[in-house]
This record gives C-alpha cells, structure tokens and sequence, in this order.
C-alpha cells in the first residue's frame, strides 16, 4: 500500500489560487459580503413602533436575493446573494429612474441581466417576540410590485397583491422562536401587451413591463390582539364648523357586543384633548366603519407659513368594561381646510394663490426619496418659491405620505 504524503508548498498555492478567485471561495449557500458590509437583523435592535395593544418591527435591510424562475415555487437551497429592502429591482434607468441599491450578485447569476427579470426570492431569518403570545401574527407589506407568495420554514403560507397588505402568520410562527421567512416576488404587468403611441402618427403594440419591481416599501412583522381590532382611520377637518370627524374601520367585531372608540389629541408630551364617542354595536357599523364628530378646533392651524402646527392622534377600540381591545398606529395630523368658492381658492377662511411644482423624487430610486435630496430638488426648482407641491410617492401607506410631505415641508417652508 502507498500513503500519499502531505506537500504543504502544494497546499499554500492551492490556498492562494482559491483565495485570488472569488468565484471559488464564494459560499454554495450565499456569496461572501465585503468586509464592511453585514447583513444584520437583530431583534432588539430593529425599529419598532408599539403602543398599548399592539407591536410592529421593522423588517428592512439587506436580505438574501436571487432571481428567479417564475414558473418554480421551491424555496433556493443555496446560490444567494444580498439585495437591500425596499428598492427596486435594478437595471431599468432612464430620466425618471436610477438605480442606488448595490446588488451583491453570486457567482452563479451575476451575469444575469437584471433590467429583464420579472420574478426574485427574498429571504431572512427572523425572531417572534415571546411576548406575543396570544397575539395574531402577520407579515406587512407596504408597496408591492406586484405580487408575492409567502413562505415559512420553506412552507408556502399565503399570498400578497398590489399595492401591498397584510398575511395572517399566527399559524405558522411560534412566540419565542426562530423562523426562515421567504418570499417569491413576480412583477406582473397590467396587461401582457400594451398599445405604445411614442410614434405620433400611428400605435404600436409593445410588451407590458413593470417599471418599478419587487418590495419597493416598508417590511413589517405585526403583533396584534386577536378578536376585533382597528384597521384604518381616516381624518377630516373643518374650519368652518369647528369640527373634527374620525371615521374607524373594525374588523372582528360581535353584531351584538357593545363598545367604545377613545380618542387622544396629543402635542409632545402635552394632553390636548380627549373624547369618547357613545357606545355601539358591531351591528351599527356601516361597511365596517364607525364615524364619530366633535366640537373642536385647535388655536394653532396648519398651514402654508405654519407646517409644524401637528398633533399626534391616537385611537383605541375599548369594550363596555373599559378594556382597551387595540390601539391604532400613533397618526401625525394637521387641523385645516381647504375649499373653492366660485374662482377663489380659500385655506383656512383666507383667500389663497397657490404656486404648484412637482416633485418626483420618490419615481427616480430610494435614495433621492430622502428627506436632504427630496428638499435639494425643491430648492433647484425654477421660478418663484412654491406653496404648493405635487407629488407621486407611489402606493405607500397614506401616513407614512404624510409623515414624509410633513418633514418636508417643516423644512422647506411649504405647507
């Protein structure tokens, strides 16, 4: 019998050979990030957003990213690289659209012409709170382009439409323990073939394509109270009548149970003011919605010179023993109102001329949507300063809208 002897002169090239060569020493499961880069998600360090019934984590970051197959439903088993959420898919610019997320492609489909892919899997390992025992569990996505198959532990679970929504998780996620959550996105067109008129004198059938792909929006995991709880609020102001209406949708309420919905109007850590509508039955609800009005107007009103003038609002679902059931989301709101009175157009009973500009940073890629550029492109705007803006931020949820047209304009003097 021969023994081969070991060479360490031929061990330490072979070393050197694989170490110059990423696509050899590039993980079977995932490619090797750069050393400055780490794709991390902690439980404890996540954003989270609380109040007194329920809890959201952020879920954003870099996941791990491939493209794929639309036709396969098979969780990858390895061959990942790393892709940031949200952004778009990249690989499509043009005047209205760039690309600032990096791709850290693996080796096996870096050659892969992304501009062209209409399907990629997402995934992350995750953490459920242990204190959410009890609780329902689900995955929100907040803007979707334009479809997307949710799996747990590699099991398929549900699905998500454009513009975004939420999935019940409760079955599959156990509180206090980990989870491998994976999504399949397919960026469907409207229509597969579409009538393009960019030559004047005649149309042309063009295929449908999907400008901006994939999870262009916040990730949040949601712990909720299980029975009836809040699903939207909506907010409407008068400064004639001195009125505020608040209008609840419910989901889960009992046809004869009765309840109360509690507001909260807050400055700060000031209580401004508080009301609690009548009681009423599940039965009461009108396409699922309660609507309450009260007699009351701030001192201090929204408006063009005034875009720090908000308040925090907060809703809770109460039973007849006084037991809060859910809380909304904490709403950042404005008390104003605007309407048109023959030619004239009046914000808050005074006479206004409005000086309109668009801004569509939030069409061009992620990074022009932050609050410094967004405002970089308002101040390079020709002509007279703006009071008025216009703007396309996509299907996003309506307070997370709000909430960045208010930065904005706190900082750039426009209501």
């Amino acid at each position: 019998m021969f023994m081969k002897i070991f060479d360490p002169l031929n061990f330490l090239l072979l070393l050197a050979l694989v170490s110059s060569n990423p696509q050899l020493w590039a993980d079977d499961f995932a490619v090797n990030l750069p050393g400055d880069v780490k794709a991390v998600w902690d439980l404890t360090k996540a954003y989270h957003e609380t109040t007194t019934a329920r809890e959201r984590i952020c879920l954003n970051g870099l996941w791990q990213w491939q493209p794929s197959d639309a036709k396969s439903d098979q969780v990858p088993a390895g061959s990942w690289g790393f892709f940031k959420v949200p952004g778009s898919w990249p690989g499509i610019s043009d005047y209205m659209q760039k690309d600032s997320q990096t791709v850290y492609a693996h080796p096996t489909w870096k050659d892969v012409k992304l501009g062209e892919i209409s399907s990629a899997w997402y995934e992350r390992d995750l953490s459920i709170p242990a204190g959410w025992d009890g609780r329902r569990i689900s995955l929100n996505v907040e803007y979707l382009n334009s479809y997307v198959a949710v799996f747990v532990d590699a099991v398929k679970v549900g699905e998500i439409f454009f513009p975004g929504g939420d999935l019940d998780l409760t079955a599959a996620c156990r509180p206090g323990s980990a989870h491998r959550l994976s999504l399949l996105v397919i960026a469907l067109p409207l229509t597969g073939v579409m009538l393009s008129y960019t030559d004047s004198s005649s149309a042309r059938e063009v295929k449908g394509t999907v400008q901006r792909r994939g999870l262009c929006g916040d990730v949040f995991l949601v712990g909720k109270p299980r029975g009836p709880s809040i699903q939207d609020i909506d907010v409407t102001t008068s400064v004639r009548e001195h009125k505020l209406t608040i209008s609840a949708s419910i989901d889960g309420s009992e046809s004869n149970r009765r309840y109360y919905l509690r507001t909260r109007i807050s400055n700060g850590d000031a209580e401004v003011a508080e009301f609690t509508t009548a009681s009423f039955r599940g039965s009461d609800l009108r396409e699922g919605r309660f609507t309450f009005t009260e007699d009351w107007m701030p001192d201090n009103l929204w408006d063009t010179h005034t875009p720090r003038n908000k308040f925090d609002l907060h809703v809770s679902l109460v039973d007849e023993s006084g037991q809060t059931l859910d809380s909304e989301w904490s709403r950042r709101i404005g008390f104003r109102e605007f309407w048109i009175h023959g030619r004239d157009f009046y914000l808050n009973g005074t006479r206004i001329f409005l000086s309109a500009v668009p801004l569509d940073n939030a069409q061009v890629g992620a990074k022009e949507c932050q609050i410094g550029d967004a405002r970089r492109s308002h101040r390079q705007a020709p002509g007279p300063s703006p009071n008025r803006l216009s703007s396309c931020l996509g299907q996003s949820r309506r307070d997370a809208r709000q909430q960045f047209l208010s930065k904005f304009c706190a900082g750039a003097g426009t209501g």
